[in-house]
């Protein structure tokens, strides 16, 4: 598959981790710095207010202390500035009709404020603007006001000496919250490049090996062990493949030239009619061995595709009565006797073809195993809530080494002598019929020798 062009390449991982964890520090930090400034700046003002308030306080005291002449007004206020320290402040009083009694203090403050204040509303938001803060206080009984200029420039330098701090504070966390998250992610991601150089390696099934997870995070760990496990099922599906299609290749073959030679033999030279149906006769022996081989097959193919779920209601022992008749003519050829019985209710909705599948299937492998002279039993039983198939042989039973993967693709006991092996598919074919109607299906050793399968089909199918 070609790479994409650069418009089309995915998106990073690593880079977008690092965007993420910077745009979280940098909203982290923005919000600490303003809280910060906020409460900084609220303490300010307090403080500020306070020192207002108390020198006010202090002015009137002194003024209230003396008679309320002009001279004594100013020598209260004179005492009260000489003493003004941080920040500088200056003091006026004036009358109500706005003119001045005393003044005092820093003088460029009270040039700053007009004796005579403006009528525009605004002045003192201008003052402020220009670093100067007006506080007043009147003074009962005096007919006056006690105004108070402060120098308001040391607040200001400190808010904005705090969002200087704080904005080169955020632009280096952030810088580093950048860094970090791409250093973390990259760390965290590089096991990943270990998956991409081994999944590049891999040219063929064969070739594929285990990925490396020692150091790996936990997700990333997680994510090469299901590689790890599609790795050895890949191995393990390619092994059964091939074996299952070198096996059916040969087995396909040998009917074949079987067919071919005895044809090619009979014809060189005249034969009887009863050589000529003797030979029919082996040909249809062989024929049908290729017909239940393919028929398994496509069966097997058809049962890893994705099912309609289309089901219909007949009865299973009518169906059988009319399809065994074939196995009953195998069995014959076989010396065998194939014997059938029903009882009950045997009508069930479900898949025919897939339910008859099961019980031929069933039928020809107990033929197979079953010696010359013996019989092979088939029951149908209707149950309360199923139909049971019950097929008993008279064979040498389950051979041990394979007792406990009967039910598996491609897994068949020996091969009889002068027989050719089965092809392993017949009883996984019952399994997955069955387990798709949510049935049963299990095996037993019967006491007088040869094996009994038991399929149980509930009357409608539900979920496995």
């Amino acid at each position: 598959m070609p790479s994409p062009a650069p418009s089309e390449r995915r998106w990073s991982l690593t880079r977008r981790l690092s965007q993420r964890f910077a745009i979280v520090a940098a909203a982290v930090l923005a919000l600490y710095a303003l809280l910060n400034g906020y409460f900084l700046l609220a303490e300010l003002r307090e403080d500020f207010k306070d020192f207002m308030d108390h020198e006010l306080g202090e002015v009137e005291f002194s003024i209230r202390s003396r008679d309320a002449s002009p001279e004594g007004i100013a020598a209260a206020v004179r005492i009260a500035t000489a003493a003004a320290s941080e920040p500088s402040y200056a003091i006026r009083v004036r009358r109500h009709d706005g003119s001045v009694i005393a003044q005092g203090g820093d003088a460029a403050l009270l040039a700053l404020v007009p004796e005579t204040l403006p009528e525009d509303p605004n002045w003192r938001e201008f003052l402020l603007s220009r670093g100067v803060t007006i506080g007043s206080e009147e003074l009962d009984g005096l007919d006056a006001n006690l105004e108070m200029i402060v120098d308001s420039e040391r607040l200001t330098n400190e808010m904005r000496q705090y969002l200087t701090y704080a904005l080169i504070s955020f632009i280096v966390a952030v810088t580093i919250a950048a860094l970090a998250g791409w250093f973390t992610a990259r760390h965290s991601l590089r096991s990943l490049d270990e998956v991409v150089a081994r999944a590049e390696q891999i040219r063929s099934p064969d070739e594929a090996q285990p990925i490396r997870l020692e150091d790996a995070p936990q997700e990333i760990f997680d994510v090469g062990n299901a590689l790890n496990r599609m790795i050895e099922r890949v191995h393990d599906a390619l092994f059964r493949l091939r074996t299952f299609t070198a096996g059916l290749a040969h087995e396909l073959r040998s009917p074949l030239q079987n067919l071919i030679g005895e044809t090619e033999v009979t014809l060189l030279a005249d034969r009887t009619p009863e050589q000529y149906r003797q030979l029919l006769k082996s040909h249809l022996e062989d024929m049908t061995e290729l017909s239940d081989a393919v028929d398994n097959l496509i069966t097997w193919c058809r049962s890893h595709e994705p099912r309609s779920g289309d089901t219909e209601l007949f009865d299973l022992a009518a169906e059988a009565e009319l399809r065994l008749p074939r196995e009953g003519r195998s069995a014959d050829r076989l010396g065998l006797t194939l014997r059938f019985r029903s009882s009950g209710d045997t009508r069930l909705r479900a898949d025919r073809e897939g339910c008859l599948r099961v019980l031929r299937n069933l039928v020809g492998n107990a033929l197979f195993w079953t010696k010359p002279g013996s019989a092979v039993d088939v029951a149908l039983d209707g149950l309360a809530d199923r139909v049971r198939i019950t097929v008993e042989d008279q064979g040498p039973g389950i051979d041990p080494a394979v007792a406990d993967r009967i039910f598996e693709p491609f897994v068949s006991g020996a091969a009889k002598s002068g027989k050719r092996g089965s092809y392993g598919l017949g009883l996984a074919i019952c399994r997955q019929v069955v387990d798709d109607h949510g049935g049963t299906l299990h095996w037993e050793p019967r006491a007088e020798g040869g094996t009994r399968f038991v399929a149980e089909f509930p009357r409608s199918p539900r979920a496995a």
